[in-house]
């Protein structure tokens, strides 16, 4: 008994450890954020944190999540562009503005020019 109550104090640093093992591998974070909340809380800043750099060009999604954290000015300037309000979500999980961690403005651009064109 004393032996798993000290595995499942270690549990959550042990898995913490093992998910940033694979802050590179976009695939299996993805998997990770399905397990629970506390794999879901891990994966997700890593998943996030450089989200212009993707090796999808093509996966917009990403744009309208944090497009949802900003302020109503700022909606409404972008709705006077004639970006619609209808492609933001209405609630999403976390602030993913906060994981951003590094930004590649050449493929942030480029992902943004894509993103208006289908818009």
């Amino acid at each position: 008994m004393a032996c798993s109550k000290i595995l499942l104090g270690d549990l959550p640093e042990l898995t913490y450890d093992i998910i940033q093992y694979f802050r590179d591998d976009i695939p299996t974070l993805r998997s990770c954020i399905l397990v629970n909340r506390f794999w879901c809380q891990t994966a997700i800043p890593l998943l996030w944190k450089d989200p212009f750099s993707m090796k999808n060009p093509k996966n917009f999604h990403f744009i309208e999540i944090y497009l949802h954290n900003i302020n109503e000015k700022d909606k409404t300037q972008l709705n006077r562009c004639g970006i619609n309000n209808n492609v933001f979500p209405s609630k999403t999980l976390f602030n993913y503005s906060n994981f951003i961690k590094c930004i590649n403005t050449r493929n942030m651009c480029s992902i943004i020019v894509n993103w208006i064109k289908i818009n």
